[in-house]
């Protein structure tokens, strides 16, 4: 492990002479046996930190682990930052998962301490935990930047042990005498990275035994691919400026893996989410001859008139809520009901032995559709209420509908229809149906909705 290390935080550049680094220790192997190696490299004449974050979430276990931190800090005479966080309450409170509220707190964490100190952030990250994130990408559906795995250096956060195993440092604890303690959450198959960890990794390891190292290999290679291509793309993206954009039909003739990045490079640029449904969109108004707009943010547009694609912000006008209604479910099929603020909304009702909806039709389309059977009762056309959840199609998780319309960027949350029975919500505009309703391969019939808006902008998609 030791060669493994000083030889990552040279290739990488992570450390140089004299530096500040905090260590980030949970009190498990990696992180343990992180601060021991830190504190081993007494040519670089490091100043060495360290940081725990207690999650609060397993009790005296918790309390435990922090325990064992500030005892080895001491021991090493490390000074030691410590901060406790709810999780449970506070994840809660966000309506998100425990998991991505205690990593959002960790990185939070992080920032204040780096810019508190200064220096770099070291996080125990291993080639196992590379490993882990690259198949939960590759069974999410990812690129080439997701197959790529953890960066061994990320602004101020650097991963010195990002190229040994899990095995390699849990034999560097036992041969320097280090004490660890083992999270009993990671026991548990009920997180997702655990049961790959626990079921999928060692199915792997019996095709290959050297199936780590060789996806350690993997991630390095389109670490370098990646990496190129964005610098090819930000190049290509200077040589078609013009006229305060980017020439749109020279950028639709050039590689879809040059093109589709330039598009991401411009989101990116502006703080906008670079979604691969999103980009789709923009790379599909590239060829138009007329003009074409397409919402990708609170006031942020793209649109693509005369030749050129430009992202342009706009003074966003408040609207209000939309005119509330209750319809039988019965009386659906081909109504059309104004909603007020210039939105109309069309049902249909279509027998899936009529519509071929699994094999002719694409995203979009399912995403304003429903199990028609699936519905409880009448049904109600309103703006979001306090209180509205849903959960989308495909996200495995239920969230509040005013926070997902925030992390959605979604314009004129007000006014954007939501669809509810007796069972709560089971579509909102702009973001889709809830589970609860989704189409599968039992449904019979199916029940569209297509909402319209008067525009005099051309499209008026939202991403």
């Amino acid at each position: 492990m030791n060669r493994k290390a000083r030889a990552t935080i040279e290739q990488f550049a992570m450390l140089r002479q004299g530096d500040t680094v905090i260590a980030a220790v949970s009190g498990g192997a990696d992180s343990v046996a992180l601060l021991d190696f830190l504190c081993s490299l007494a040519g670089l004449s490091l100043t060495v930190r360290a940081c725990h974050l207690n999650h609060c979430l397993r009790g005296e276990e918790s309390d435990r682990d922090e325990q064992l931190v500030r005892t080895m800090c001491q021991e090493y005479g490390v000074p030691l930052d410590v901060k406790r966080v709810e999780i449970r309450p506070l994840a809660g409170k966000r309506g998100t998962s425990i998991e991505e509220t205690a990593r959002d707190e960790r990185y939070a964490f992080f920032a204040a301490l780096q810019k508190q100190h200064g220096g770099r952030v070291a996080t125990a990250h291993t080639l196992s935990d590379t490993a882990e994130t690259v198949l939960l990408n590759l069974a999410r559906g990812t690129g080439i930047a997701g197959l790529a795995g953890i960066p061994p250096v990320r602004d101020y956060l650097i991963r010195p042990l990002i190229a040994c195993s899990r095995a390699e440092i849990e034999q560097y604890c036992y041969d320097h005498g280090l004490c660890f303690v083992t999270d009993s959450t990671n026991l548990s198959c009920d997180y997702t990275r655990n049961h790959i960890r626990q079921n999928v990794l060692p199915q792997l390891n019996r095709v290959n035994p050297a199936a780590l190292t060789a996806i350690g290999r993997m991630t390095d290679a389109l670490r370098q691919d990646a990496d190129y291509l964005a610098g090819q793309a930000r190049e290509e993206r200077e040589r078609l400026a013009k006229e305060g954009g980017i020439d749109a039909l020279a950028l639709a003739a050039r590689h879809p893996a040059i093109r589709s990045r330039v598009i991401a490079d411009l989101l990116a640029a502006n703080g906008i989410e670079r979604s691969a449904e999103r980009i789709a969109l923009i790379e599909g108004m590239l060829g138009g001859k007329s003009k074409s707009v397409l919402q990708v943010g609170r006031g942020d547009y793209v649109t693509v008139q005369r030749g050129i694609l430009r992202l342009e912000r706009r003074e966003r006008h408040r609207v209000g809520p939309l005119k509330a209604c209750q319809f039988q479910k019965e009386a659906l099929d081909g109504l059309r009901v104004p909603l007020g603020c210039g939105k109309t909304i069309e049902f249909s009702r279509i027998n899936c032995a009529d519509y071929e909806i699994f094999e002719n039709n694409t995203e979009s389309v399912l995403k304003n559709a429903v199990d028609y059977d699936k519905i409880k009762t009448d049904i109600f056309l309103r703006s979001r209420a306090p209180g509205d959840r849903i959960r989308p199609v495909g996200r495995g998780c239920s969230k509040p509908l005013r926070k997902l319309m925030n992390e959605l960027m979604l314009a004129g949350r007000e006014s954007l229809c939501v669809i509810a029975d007796s069972g709560g919500v089971l579509f909102c505009e702009g973001i889709g149906a809830d589970e609860r309703v989704k189409i599968d391969g039992g449904t019979k019939t199916v029940l569209t909705f297509a909402i319209s808006t008067e525009t005099t902008e051309g499209s008026g998609n939202e991403g």
